[in-house]
C-alpha cells in the first residue's frame, strides 16, 4: 500500500495543457447526461438561432472593418488631391475642426480592434452553433462536440460582454465630455 502511495503518478498531457484524465472525466460526465427528444430539439433551434446570430456578426464585424479601410482611402485621397488656395469670400460649409493623423489613427485602430472583436465573437458563436449540431445529430460518441461548443461559447460570451464593457466605458466617457 505505501509503495503505491509512494510511486510518482504519471499524468499525460494534451496541447492545450489540460491533464487528459481531467478531459476524459469531464467527456464521460457530458456523455451521461440524458436528453429526450424534446430537449434535443430545443438545443437543434437554439442552435440554429446562435449559427444565423454568428454570421450576422461575421458580417457586421467584416462591415466595420471595411468602413475603416473605406476611411482611410478617402483620407488619403483628400490629402493628395486637397486645393491648396482656399477662397477667403466664400466659407466652407461645414468645419469639423482640426483632425490629426495620430487622432485619425487611434480612431481607426479602436475601430478596428472593435471589429475583429465582432468578428471573432461571430466566428465562435457560429463554432458553438455547429458543434451544437454535430452533438445532437451524431449517432456516436456525441460528448466532445458538446464540451467543444461549450468551450466556443464560453469565449464568445467573453468577447461579448468585453465588447460591452468598452460600450459603456465609451458612453461614460462620452458623458464626461459635456
Amino acid at each position: 500500500m505505501e509503495a503505491a502511495l509512494s510511486a510518482p503518478a504519471e499524468v499525460s498531457v494534451d496541447t492545450r495543457g489540460a491533464s487528459l484524465d481531467t478531459r476524459d472525466a469531464s467527456t464521460r460526465r457530458l456523455a451521461e447526461l440524458p436528453f429526450d427528444p424534446r430537449d434535443e430539439r430545443t438545443i437543434d433551434g437554439t442552435a440554429r438561432w446562435m449559427g444565423m446570430l454568428g454570421r450576422f456578426q461575421v458580417l457586421a464585424g467584416a462591415l466595420v472593418l471595411l468602413v475603416a479601410v473605406g476611411v482611410v482611402v478617402a483620407w488619403t485621397f483628400a490629402a493628395v488631391t486637397a486645393p491648396e488656395i482656399e477662397s477667403d469670400t466664400t466659407p466652407p460649409l461645414v468645419r469639423l475642426g482640426e483632425v490629426s493623423t495620430t487622432q485619425l489613427g487611434w480612431a481607426l485602430g479602436a475601430v478596428v480592434f472593435v471589429g475583429l472583436l465582432v468578428l471573432r465573437g461571430g466566428v465562435l458563436l457560429t463554432d458553438a452553433a455547429e458543434d451544437l449540431e454535430h452533438h445532437i445529430h451524431a449517432s456516436d460518441d456525441a460528448a466532445p462536440y458538446l464540451e467543444d461548443a461549450l468551450d466556443s461559447l464560453a469565449k464568445a460570451f467573453f468577447i461579448d460582454a468585453t465588447l460591452l464593457g468598452l460600450a459603456g466605458g465609451a458612453l461614460v466617457w462620452l458623458g464626461s465630455l459635456s
